[in-house]
C-alpha cells in the first residue's frame, strides 16, 4: 500500500469583513498589505478585526492525534501525556501582547513616552508652549483692560458710556477666547492623533520619527477634526436636553419639587454625559490605526466599547483624576509663588500659564497613550489582536 498524502484543507478567513487594517506596510507602518484581504497572521496584519475569540489554529505536529470532526478540531487530551508550558507572552515593544492589566496600561503609557521622546514629549511640549503662548497674546490686553474695569465699575451709578466699555470689552475678551480656543481645539486634536499613532507604533517595538508620524496621519486630519467636532456636538447637545428638562421643571413647581428635580437633573447629566464620552472615547484611535470614516469610527468605538463599559470609565475616570491631581501639583505652588511676591498682578498669570502649560506638557502624551493601550488592550481581548500584532512586529 503506498501512503497517499491527504489534501490540506483551505484555511478558513477569520478577518470577516470590517476596517482593512492601520495603513499598508510600509518602513514605518503596519497593516493590511494593499490588494489583499486582511486575514489573521499576515506579515504587518495590524488591522482588520476578526471573530471573537479565533485563533488560527496551528497545524498537528508529528505524533499528534488525527483531527476529529472538521479541521482543526482535536480528539480528547491524554491526562497523563507530557503538557508542555505555555511561555510568556511576547513582547516586542512596550507592553506584552496579551490583555493588560492596569498597571501595565499605565507602565505601558511610560514606557511609550521613553520610547520616542521626541515625539511623544517634545512634540507635545513645543505645541502645547505654542498654544500657551497664542492664548496668552489673544487674551492678555482685553483681560487686564477688562480687570481695570470691573475694578472701577460701580453697579449704582447710571453711567451709561462705562456700562458700554464694560460690555464692549467684555465681547473682545470672549471673541479673543473663542479664536484662541479653536486653535488650541485643531492643533490638538491633531496632536492627539499623531502620538496615537505613535503608541501603536511602540508597540510592536517601532520608532517612527516625526516625519514618518506626520505623513501617515496627514491624510486623516481632516475627518479627524470631524470626528472631534461631532463627539462635541453630542456632548453639547446632551447637555442642552438636560438642562432644558431641568428649567422647564423648575418653572412649573414648588420650592421642594424645583430641589429635588435639580438635584436629579444635574446627577442624570452627568451620568448621560459620562456614557456619551466613554462610548465614544476609542473613536479616534480606531480612525487613526483602522483609517475609518467618522460615522464607521464612531459605530466601532460603540461596539468596542459597549461589553467593557464600566472597565472604560472606571480607567479613564482613574487617569482624568490623576491627571487633574499632577496639573495641580504643578500649577498651584507656581501661582502660590506669583501671589507671595507680586500679589494677582502679572507675575501670578505668568507662572499660572507656565504651570498650565508644563502640566499639558507633561499629561497630553500620557492620557493619549493610556486610550490608545486601552483601544489595544480591548481587541486582543475581544479579537485576539495580539496575533496581528506579533506579525507586524516579525515583519520587516
Amino acid at each position: 500500500m503506498t501512503d497517499r498524502e491527504e489534501p490540506t484543507p483551505p484555511r478558513p478567513d477569520p478577518a470577516g469583513s470590517g476596517p482593512t487594517g492601520w495603513g499598508d506596510v510600509t518602513p514605518g507602518g503596519y497593516g493590511t498589505p494593499p490588494n489583499q484581504p486582511a486575514g489573521r497572521g499576515q506579515a504587518g496584519g495590524y488591522g482588520a478585526p476578526n471573530q471573537p475569540g479565533q485563533y488560527p489554529t496551528p497545524p498537528p505536529g508529528p505524533g499528534a492525534p488525527p483531527p476529529s470532526g472538521s479541521y482543526g478540531q482535536y480528539g480528547p487530551v491524554d491526562p497523563g501525556a507530557n503538557m508542555m508550558p505555555l511561555g510568556p507572552a511576547p513582547q516586542p515593544g512596550i507592553i506584552p501582547l496579551r490583555p493588560l492589566t492596569l498597571g501595565e496600561i499605565y507602565d505601558g503609557a511610560f514606557r511609550s513616552i521613553r520610547a520616542n521622546p521626541t515625539v511623544m514629549f517634545v512634540l507635545a511640549a513645543i505645541v502645547v508652549a505654542v498654544l500657551g503662548v497664542i492664548q496668552a497674546i489673544a487674551t492678555w490686553g482685553t483681560f487686564e483692560q477688562l480687570n481695570e474695569m470691573l475694578g472701577n465699575f460701580d453697579p449704582t451709578a447710571s453711567d451709561a458710556e462705562a456700562l458700554d466699555d464694560l460690555t464692549a470689552t467684555l465681547q473682545s475678551q470672549l471673541l479673543a477666547t473663542g479664536v484662541s480656543g479653536l486653535l488650541s481645539f485643531v492643533v490638538s486634536t491633531v496632536l492627539t492623533g499623531v502620538l496615537i499613532h505613535s503608541v501603536s507604533q511602540s508597540v510592536i517595538g517601532r520608532k517612527m520619527s516625526l516625519g514618518d508620524v506626520w505623513q501617515a496621519i496627514k491624510p486623516q486630519i481632516g475627518r479627524l477634526l470631524l470626528l472631534t467636532l461631532v463627539i462635541l456636538l453630542l456632548v453639547a447637545l446632551v447637555t442642552f436636553v438636560f438642562v432644558g428638562v431641568i428649567v422647564l421643571a423648575a418653572t412649573s413647581g414648588s420650592l421642594s419639587v424645583i430641589a429635588v428635580v435639580g438635584i436629579l437633573g444635574v446627577l442624570a447629566l452627568i451620568a448621560a454625559l459620562a456614557f456619551v464620552v466613554t462610548v465614544t472615547l476609542l473613536a479616534t484611535p480606531v480612525l487613526v490605526l483602522e483609517r475609518a470614516g467618522v460615522i464607521a469610527a464612531l459605530k466601532r468605538s460603540w461596539r468596542l466599547t459597549l461589553p467593557t463599559f464600566w472597565r472604560v470609565f472606571g480607567i479613564y475616570l482613574l487617569t482624568t483624576i490623576l491627571i487633574g491631581i499632577l496639573s495641580q501639583i504643578i500649577t498651584y505652588p507656581l501661582q502660590l509663588i506669583g501671589q507671595a511676591v507680586g500679589g494677582f498682578g502679572t507675575l501670578t498669570t505668568v507662572l499660572t500659564l507656565l504651570g498650565g502649560v508644563i502640566a499639558s506638557a507633561l499629561t497630553t502624551p500620557f492620557l493619549a497613550a493610556v486610550v490608545a493601550l486601552l483601544y489595544i488592550d480591548i481587541r486582543i481581548r475581544t479579537e485576539a489582536l495580539d496575533v496581528d500584532l506579533a506579525a507586524a512586529a516579525e515583519a520587516p
